[in-house]
């Protein structure tokens, strides 16, 4: 985890909170949990992403507001509001979110590892109930991983999407300029490693990884980073996964092994990936 640049002090004084921790921190700024914050007259704790203005475009901050607002849903972390903050004499764009407790993906399967089949199922199904959601107002995550997906009160039958600086708006015009890469390198498609621009097939690669990591405790595809350039990585990210445990419904290896489809348009759709998986429950 990256380390804050923030006191615990500063974050929460500058929202008017009582006391904070430390969340982590990425490209754009850090987020803190702060206790006490009012939002909408109520005293409540809220994830507030501190967003640090010599570090981000304003364009992107954008992009996050309208990810957290274009859709109103359970599966999608909430955005309570937005205040511009100074600190230390610099003045910071807060945007305070749902607190989400329960920790990540990647917290969870560290602390825990792989749930049961039942649990897993219902982190499937519900992982891509968010992405559908997300593709149904024409957005574009582009950065899915498991950090960047919360288990709502550390359930894994509600996970819910964070994180939305990288999204997009299918129609929008973009702010990259290609080829580049965009996102995280593991959790990447084939186009995207080739610096081709993400669509909602790309999302739907991510979360073939996500779930192939969830059922196994492995990646699909690389066993180990060390001393591999990014290069090497995106060259053994190819073909075929390795194979699902044989234990498994088939509906759901199918659906995984439809995701990681090296070919875009054979990923098919959030909506078709939705409705064979629901025969796993049947």
């Amino acid at each position: 985890m990256n380390q804050p640049t923030l006191t615990p002090a500063d974050a929460a004084t500058a929202v008017g909170g009582t006391t904070s921790t430390f969340l982590g921190a990425g490209t754009f700024g850090e987020t803190w949990r702060v206790d006490d914050v009012f939002v909408d007259g109520e005293p409540r704790s809220a994830a507030v992403k501190f967003l640090q203005p010599h570090n981000f475009h304003p364009g992107l901050v954008e992009r996050e507001i309208a990810g957290l607002t274009d859709i109103s849903s359970r599966r999608i972390m909430g955005l309570h509001e937005v205040r511009t903050v100074s600190i230390g004499g610099t003045d910071y764009t807060a945007l305070l979110c749902e607190y989400l407790p329960g920790g990540s993906v990647q917290d969870n399967l560290a602390a825990d590892g792989v749930p049961g089949q039942a649990d897993a199922l219902a982190f499937a199904i519900e992982l891509l109930h968010a992405v559908k959601q997300l593709h149904a107002v024409d957005r574009v995550h582009r950065d899915l991983k498991p950090e960047n997906i919360m288990l709502r009160n550390g359930s894994w039958s509600s996970p819910v999407l964070i994180d939305l600086g990288l999204s997009k708006a299918a129609t929008e015009t973009t702010m990259t300029r290609y080829p580049q890469r965009v996102g995280s390198l593991l959790f990447m498609a084939p186009e995207q490693l080739r610096g081709e621009r993400a669509r909602k097939s790309s999302d739907l690669w991510a979360c073939g990884v996500i779930l192939f990591t969830v059922l196994t405790g492995q990646h699909p595809y690389i066993t180990s980073l060390s001393g591999k350039t990014e290069d090497e990585v995106a060259e053994e990210i190819t073909g075929p996964p390795r194979a699902l445990p044989a234990h498994l419904p088939d509906a759901l290896r199918e659906v995984v092994v439809r995701l990681l489809s090296e070919d875009a348009f054979e990923r098919g759709t959030a909506k078709r990936a939705l409705k064979d998986l629901r025969k796993a429950t049947k």
